[in-house]
């Protein structure tokens, strides 16, 4: 190979490497680039993050109320100038006090909705815990206030963009303390709903409510007749009014025992699926079932061992057949359903609850509720004794498969002989047993019979097969038959075809 070959070669693998060389310096700056930018993008979301307030969401559902917190009220300058004059109608104007929140641990809480319009309400004004809105001891219950703070969050668009943004809060604000007012109103039975103003009385029940009530009738008439804003109000009370939080105190409805049937086996029985309702199905998240025995299972509709269930699963219970004692099952168990119900609670100055007026704090809680049931019963036995044999000879078959049924025709046990008698617990009750699967060489009528198994008691249940009359086998009788048959007719083809020979072709 010449030198010049070997240069030429050279001087092509260097430029190659070179061009590998600025590629990847290309590919390292552009990496370099990208993690620049992507940096910057970060630090101005983490700077704009800084500087502009979330938007705070105060009917979320939380875990936990406070038991106190300080009311504090939004200074006069942070108010738009036109807060009070939302909705007029001629010379009424329907006012709120200015707006109030909640402090906590020195983060801000929630808005605070006044309950009492005609009461003092200030800030800085410590307020404590009291009764929910829906407690069984009210003599007047406000489920209602529930779905306002649930649904009083936002507004619709074509409302908000009534006001600038800065107003935004405030007029959510606003409707919303007229919506808790009216509803008040309407529970205490000084108006009938969101059309009717009612009238200009003094509250007479209960004893907290002796002044006039929260909105006048002139007010509400404005309302009624504000064209922006009346008609939200109006139905934000009317699915207020309809509102059902669920029962206070949910329950797990009993159980039918006579309704359960049973499986079995030769080591256990087993309940069909049973059903756990409540009366209080919207609020329903699980339930817990724990057996007293250790012995017995707790199953899923599958047969999987399970003790937490959702409110549309099933459970059943599996009993080891060691568990019957002088031939009864003593099941004991018990079901702890958990519930979840949204409540709102009233707040009440911690000094001078009757000077200053109750607080309605702007969120919600998810109440923790559970209701405790007893599954307890006793389940009465017998047994029953199966022999499956020959009606000649008396001598066990095997080869049947035989099906156990109960009175509602439900299977509870299915089996294939082997030739041997066959000992079952069964609880007491009316069952059929029928020949399913036919054993081979028995004749193919399928036999059923009814028996009742008693307490403490052994029923006996014979079922016979008659044996099939033997055929002979004429197989091979009837191939020598057909084998001479076929020998005289070849034979007398042969003859036929020999007298027919011309004569002479016979004298040759």
């Amino acid at each position: 190979m010449s030198s010049s070959k070997v240069s030429q070669r050279r001087q092509i693998k260097r430029t190659k490497n070179k061009r590998n060389e600025e590629k990847f310096d290309k590919a390292s700056s552009d990496v370099k680039k990208i993690g620049i930018v992507s940096c910057c993008l970060l630090a101005i979301i983490l700077i704009i993050g800084f500087f502009i307030e979330p938007n705070e969401s105060y009917a979320a559902v939380v875990e936990k109320l406070p038991d106190s917190f300080t009311s504090v009220k939004v200074p006069e300058d942070g108010l738009p100038a036109e807060f009070a004059h939302y909705i007029t109608y001629e010379d009424t104007i329907v006012t709120t006090p200015k707006e109030f929140y909640g402090t906590t641990g020195g983060s801000r809480l929630a808005n605070i909705y006044c309950m009492d319009r005609k009461l003092k309400m200030e800030g800085g004004r410590t307020y404590v815990k009291d009764k929910s809105v829906i407690d069984a001891s009210l003599a007047v219950k406000y489920p209602g206030l529930i779905y306002i703070i649930e649904h009083g969050d936002t507004l619709p668009q074509e409302l908000l963009n009534t006001v600038s943004s800065d107003e935004e809060k405030v007029l959510i604000y606003y409707i919303n303390q007229l919506a808790v007012w009216w509803y008040l109103d309407i529970a205490n039975g000084y108006s009938s709903g969101p059309t009717d103003p009612g009238r200009d009385v003094a509250y007479s029940e209960p004893a907290a409510h002796q002044y006039e009530n929260n909105l006048t009738v002139a007010e509400k008439t404005a309302i009624i007749n504000n064209e922006t804003y009346g008609p939200y109000i109006q139905e934000l009370l009317t699915n207020a009014m309809a509102y059902n939080p669920g029962s206070t105190t949910p329950a797990l409805n009993a159980i039918d025992s006579n309704s359960i049937t049973y499986t079995m086996t030769d080591q256990y029985i087993e309940t069909s699926p049973i059903t756990v309702t409540s009366n209080s199905s919207n609020n329903f998240v699980n339930y817990t079932v724990n057996a007293n025995n250790s012995n017995i299972q707790v199953l899923n509709e599958s047969g999987v061992s399970q003790t937490t269930f959702s409110p549309n699963e099933r459970f059943k219970l599996r009993i080891p057949i060691s568990e019957v004692k002088d031939y009864k099952i003593n099941l004991q168990v018990n079901i702890s359903g958990n519930f979840s119900v949204h409540n709102a609670y009233f707040y009440v100055d911690s000094v001078s609850r009757n000077e200053y007026q109750r607080a309605l704090l702007g969120q919600i809680i998810a109440d923790k509720v559970s209701s405790d049931l007893s599954l307890q019963y006793e389940i009465p036995t017998g047994k029953v004794k199966i022999s499956k044999i020959d009606a000649s000879t008396g001598k066990g078959i095997k080869g049947a498969t035989l099906s156990i049924t109960d009175k509602s025709g439900k299977e509870v046990y299915r089996y294939e002989t082997t030739g041997e008698d066959v000992d079952l617990t069964l609880p007491v009750g009316t069952y059929t047993i029928t020949e399913a699967v036919i054993p081979d060489g028995y004749s193919a009528e399928i036999t059923t019979k009814t028996f009742e198994i008693t307490e403490g008691n052994t029923t006996e249940v014979v079922i016979e097969n008659t044996p099939n009359i033997p055929v002979p086998d004429t197989s091979s009788n009837s191939f020598i038959v057909y084998g001479i048959g076929s020998l005289i007719i070849i034979a007398g083809i042969f003859l036929i075809v020999v007298a027919k020979r011309p004569k002479h072709a016979k004298e040759k």
